[in-house]
């Protein structure tokens, strides 16, 4: 008779499975937090699959969808791998006791005792639930405050289709590139183009001279971002080996600024 033990059935945990995707789009805890806004500590919790430092399930659920929308996942799969209830331990049933009938004065003080009792512990409840739900998620050390500009940038995706053919290296100090001419008195400051294209999915936050957010986005695999502003541009782009990026119509070398697979520069 042939013994066939259980098979080594090895499925990835929910949790396991969006750290993954995140570390695929080059994006920190930090990062995600700030799109979802969710706190640091909630996200950690929940790729590390330690559901007791979270919420009720109903909450963990539309934590993951919201999770999954931002990284392109199947929500669905996800939450079918979630533990579907509430693990709630049963509590032993006591043995009933005999107790001689307490005369009236004695039945009040106890009722008063527990009547203070309960409204304590609705206070604290009341409390506890208040502090939680209405605390503000941590924002990423990174984030800064956005101002208005009077020249809108031009953003533009299309598909992958025609890529500049000029080709140079950004310089290692891009800090230290040929000042541009000042803009004569009565004229608009002149726009300068970035082009990016995406060979593979990344997540991008482009900055102009002004500190205005341009795109803060994940881009698909094959698409193309075009936009004009104000430079100096600051640049975080996320999977950088999968990303090619033009200036004025030349290309610029990401390896120099790429740590981690996170690129992080300023084209003057």
């Amino acid at each position: 008779e042939q013994d066939n033990g259980p098979a080594a059935d090895t499925v990835a945990s929910p949790g396991k499975m969006l750290r993954e995707a995140r570390e695929r789009l080059g994006l920190s805890v930090a990062d995600v937090a700030g799109q979802i806004k969710f706190a640091p500590r909630q996200i950690e919790a929940l790729e590390a699959d330690d559901f007791r430092n979270l919420p009720e399930m109903a909450f963990v659920r539309g934590f993951v969808r919201s999770y999954a929308r931002i990284l392109h996942l199947d929500a669905q799969a996800l939450l079918a791998a979630l533990p579907q209830t509430d693990a709630v331990p049963a509590q032993p049933i006591p043995a009933s006791v005999e107790v001689p009938f307490p005369d009236a004065h004695s039945s009040q003080r106890q009722n008063r005792v527990w009547l203070g009792a309960a409204l304590l512990l609705a206070v604290l409840v009341v409390a506890f639930a208040a502090w939680h739900f209405t605390a503000p998620p941590a924002q990423p050390e990174t984030a800064q405050v956005e101002t208005p500009v009077s020249l809108p940038a031009e953003i533009q995706i299309i598909p992958a289709s025609r890529v500049p053919e000029a080709v140079v290296a950004a310089s290692s100090a891009p800090q230290t590139q040929p000042a541009k001419p000042a803009a004569q008195p009565g004229t608009a400051p002149q726009l300068a183009a970035l082009h990016l294209v995406f060979d593979e999915a990344s997540w991008v936050e482009i900055k102009d001279k002004n500190g205005k957010l341009l795109p803060s986005q994940i881009n698909p695999r094959g698409s193309e971002l075009r936009l004009n502003g104000q430079a100096p541009f600051s640049l975080v782009i996320g999977h950088a080996a999968g990303v090619r990026l033009y200036y004025r119509e030349k290309q610029v070398d990401l390896k120099p600024y790429t740590g981690v697979d996170v690129a992080r520069l300023t084209l003057e």
